[in-house]
């Protein structure tokens, strides 16, 4: 059953379904709701309008939650002893396992709440009172004066390309804590990040300040490099700002995939 066989990668991906809607179904439907805790919040304790940037970090976080927990929600049992014996005894292939998670993980449930959560806030901007005003669409007041270059940067669909690589990266992430994590997957995650954040902070800081920053020099490489990459204009920068972005979180990607389907094809249950 080694060959890739869309017929059972369907079947793998309706019982996958079943099993997205039964043990995180309700958990979505709650951080779809999180634009309406903000307007609830907002009109019980502030008078004035919430800003469509704020609102759209809100959407952001509720999708990165969801990508962040999506894995260890439906999968949580796949490298248990025992327990994870349903995941090895499908009758498919792992490619077609592991096919199905990745899309669930990284695409199919952080998009549902992203659609959802903006949904709602649609709803809610229509409503005739409240603290919504504007719709996300539309372009915030404050950003006027940066200028169309900074809007673009922000609201362009190479930033919306940007922002769903980043979504994508912490979902292959959380998949690969989830192989490795046996309980408290979720939080022993967030603390082993936050460790090897702290342990490169104490590496990189000394480093920096020992370091003689000439400033003029610097901006002169950076500036010959510039001209020699053809980056002549502003709207060349954010295009090489965003291969870097692309390239960088798809490399990471591909490594915490490859990574975990190493470990879920040598798991012993």
């Amino acid at each position: 059953m080694n060959k890739f066989s869309f017929n059972r990668f369907g079947k793998v991906m309706v019982r996958d379904f079943h099993n997205t809607y039964s043990l995180f179904g309700m958990s979505m439907l709650i951080t779809m709701l999180i634009p309406l805790f903000l307007w609830l919040f907002s009109l019980a304790v502030r008078d004035d309008v919430v800003e469509v940037w704020n609102r759209r970090n809100f959407i952001f976080l509720a999708t990165v939650i969801t990508a962040a927990i999506s894995a260890i929600k439906i999968y949580n049992s796949c490298n248990l002893v025992g327990k994870g014996n349903y995941f090895a005894m499908l009758p498919a292939s792992l490619g077609e396992k592991f096919g199905s998670m990745m899309l669930y993980s990284m695409v199919i449930c952080p998009l549902a709440v992203y659609i959802g959560a903006a949904a709602v806030d649609t709803i809610l901007t229509a409503l005739p009172f409240g603290p919504y005003k504007a719709y996300l669409w539309q372009t915030p007041e404050w950003m006027d004066s940066f200028g169309d270059i900074s809007f673009s940067l922000a609201t362009s669909f190479q930033g919306f390309v940007v922002v769903a690589m980043k979504i994508i990266t912490i979902a292959s992430l959380f998949m690969l804590a989830n192989t490795i994590f046996k309980k408290n997957k979720f939080m022993k995650t967030i603390l082993w990040l936050a460790l090897i954040g702290f342990v490169m902070i104490l590496i990189v800081a000394p480093i920096m300040t020992r370091i003689n920053w000439n400033l003029g020099e610097i901006w002169n490489k950076l500036l010959t490099f510039a001209d020699r990459m053809g980056i002549n204009s502003p709207e060349d920068v954010m295009n090489f700002f965003f291969w870097l972005n692309v390239i960088f979180f798809a490399v990471l990607t591909f490594l915490f995939s490859f990574i975990t389907y190493r470990r879920l094809k040598k798991m012993q249950y």
